[in-house]
């Protein structure tokens, strides 16, 4: 038996008149907007915005297109690689552990300087700096970061 309740319950729908319709819309259009604002800030600095999921082993979730400056594309590390794998190898280790650690310790904040590989085998001295994004229960939920070229030598 189908009560008019249960049905209610279940299903819920609401029929937006042509007036809501049109300012969720152009709420959309206005956010979408801002969004390209901040892509192209983002592109044309010097600094590469980068999102990874640490629960899916640092999987790249957003990359800037700036990453071009380093020789790549950012659909790059969605399909063919990871970030780690730019990152010189004997520093990968380091760069890995020092960010699991901050993690486990509750930090809200990491600064790493290491050195990374453009595409075309060069060295470059980077800064990273990364913000841990956390749930309500402390839990990490991504690793929001910025990375910029230092200029001169590169000390750990």
């Amino acid at each position: 038996m189908n009560t008019s309740t249960e049905r209610d319950a279940c299903t819920i729908e609401k029929e937006l008149s042509k007036d809501e319709l049109l300012y969720a819309l152009e709420k959309q259009k206005e956010a979408f907007e801002r969004l390209k604002v901040l892509e192209s800030i983002i592109n044309s600095s010097p600094f590469i915005a980068l999102s990874r999921d640490p629960s899916k082993d640092l999987a790249v979730v957003f990359i800037s297109d700036n990453i071009s400056q380093f020789g790549y594309k950012a659909g790059d590390f969605t399909c063919k690689m990871s970030y780690e794998d730019i990152i010189q190898p004997d520093e990968r280790e380091y760069v890995k552990l020092e960010t699991i650690e901050n993690c486990k310790e509750g930090s809200k904040y990491i600064t790493l300087k290491y050195r990374i590989m453009t595409e075309k085998g060069e060295t470059k001295p980077v800064e990273e700096r990364t913000f841990i994004q956390r749930d309500p229960q402390g839990n990490v939920m991504y690793l929001q970061s910025i990375i910029f070229e230092k200029h001169g030598k590169c000390s750990i």
